[in-house]
Parts: C-alpha cells; structure tokens; sequence
C-alpha cells in the first residue's frame, strides 16, 4: 500500500471514530420521595418500574436524580444493571436521607473523582443547614472519563431548596464556587431540581457564570403554558419550570425535551424528568 493510499485509510478510519463518538444522553429526575400521604398508584412501590423503565427506555448516559431515598436507590440498582451510583443519603452522609444521586453508565464512563458537599456555610459538615432552610440540602458531583469521546468533564447535581430564597441563592453560589476551580479540566454539566421559575436571580447567576440552559437554548419558542416540569401527578403542562439541565459552551445541546410520558394516565412521579443531548 502506499504511503497516499495508508493516509487516506487512516483518515478514513478517524473519520469512522469520530463519527460514531455518541453525544450524551443526560437526564434530570426528580423522583418524588416515599411518603405516607402517596397512596394507591402514586405509592413508590406502584411507580418504581415504571420510573425505572422511563430511565431505560431513555437510554439515558447520565441521570441525576433528586429525591431518591435508600429504598428507592436500592430498587432502581435492581432494575437499572449497568449503571454505577454515585452519592450519599443526606442525613448522616452515607445511606440516610434523600440522595442527589448520579446514575452513570458504568461501561461508557470511568469515575475519576466524585463526593458530595451540604449547601450550607460549613459545606462539609453532615446535614448541616444555615440559611434558613429546615429541610438538609446537598450537591452530589462527579469527575467522569467518558470513553466514547476520549474527554473528562465534571457533572454536578442538586436539588435547592423549596421554602427559603436565601437558601436557594447561597446554595446556587456555593455550587459555582466549587465548579470554577475545575472548569479548566473540561466541560461542566449542572442538573436538578432548583424550586426557582425561570425567572428566578438564581439561573442568571448561573447564565452569567457561563452555563446555557440547554431545554431553553434548544426550545426558545415554546409557549410558558408548554414548559412545566411540576406536574403533581396530573400531567399539567402550565406549572412551573423548576427542573433544568445547564452546560458549559464546549457541549453543545442538540436536542431536549420534557418527557410526559406516563401509563394509563399514571405518572411515575409529580415532576417531569427533562431530557438533553449533547455533543462533546
């Protein structure tokens, strides 16, 4: 073979390579804690596979997850083989409490780092809370290998308060404080349940430290009465956007969507998960 002719087979197969580098598949769920109040079909044991099975059929690369107790991890890690989990119960920073959890797909990425700070003003002291705030709030964060694309990039998740404006502000802040000393080892990804409607100071603050709201980038003309994500186990459309997948400007998003899908007007949870694809 000649030298043109090995050149252009080697192009050819970068070419291949890069071409079939997948784009990831990132999902945001908020799904609904056990409570004594949920009853019948919106009980967790009557929605655990159909939340699981939403997860699947997404074929989701990354979730990040809010409201997830033990039980509730415990029964997603039986129905979701292959992914890793990534994060700790709030309460006593190992398995009590809710989670903001990272689901990863373990043969795509490798977990270089990863831990979980309180969204307080003493972020590493277990279930602490300063701002106002009664309910424990965290940040769970990972520092991912991804082999597909041969790249590393950080992926936060969180799920701010519902109640105190300070709390939802602070914890906003003390999230870009901890992304900005590692935005120089690659892309950063933010998902989560932030209680705050678009309009809300805090996604400006997050906008102005250099992330793009990828449902809104990809979805700029959709109606306000199309865009709800808390759905209350009714499939409402109008309420508020309180879910959000962010991304710095090296991923960009090339689809997202609010997924609405339920059984037999059975939701699997009162948020709507939303959906980003994006290209590294």
């Amino acid at each position: 073979m000649t030298l043109k002719a090995l050149a252009t087979a080697a192009a050819g197969l970068l070419a291949i390579g890069i071409a079939e580098a997948k784009p990831l598949r990132v999902l945001s769920y908020n799904l609904r804690y056990i409570t004594p109040g949920d009853k019948g079909e919106r009980a967790w044991t009557a929605r655990r596979d159909q939340a699981a099975e939403l997860i699947k059929k997404d074929e989701s690369d990354i979730v990040g997850l809010q409201e997830g107790l033990p039980q509730m991890m415990n029964d997603l890690a039986d129905r979701l083989p292959g992914y890793a989990v990534i994060g700790v119960g709030r309460e006593d920073g190992i398995d009590r409490g809710e989670y903001a959890a990272i689901l990863v797909k373990a043969d795509r990425f490798r977990v270089q780092e990863s831990g979980t700070f309180w969204l307080s003003d003493t972020p590493e002291v277990v279930a602490s809370c300063t701002w106002g705030n009664t309910v424990t709030r965290i940040c769970t964060w990972a520092k991912l290998y991804d082999r597909e694309t041969k790249k590393t990039f950080h992926f936060f998740n969180t799920h701010l308060d519902h109640a105190s404006p300070e709390a939802r502000e602070k914890g906003t802040a003390l999230i870009l404080s901890r992304i900005a000393p590692r935005r120089a080892a690659g892309p950063v990804i933010i998902t989560g349940d932030f209680n705050a409607a678009e309009a809300d100071p805090l996604h400006k603050a997050i906008r102005d430290a250099g992330f793009a709201d990828i449902w809104k980038t990809v979805n700029p003309d959709t109606p306000a009465s199309e865009a709800g994500t808390f759905n209350e186990f009714t499939g409402v459309k109008d309420s508020a956007r309180i879910d959000y997948i962010y991304a710095t400007p090296d991923l960009k998003g090339t689809e997202s969507e609010i997924i609405r899908s339920s059984k037999n007007g059975v939701y699997p949870s009162d948020h709507f998960p939303v959906r980003a694809t994006l290209g590294m």
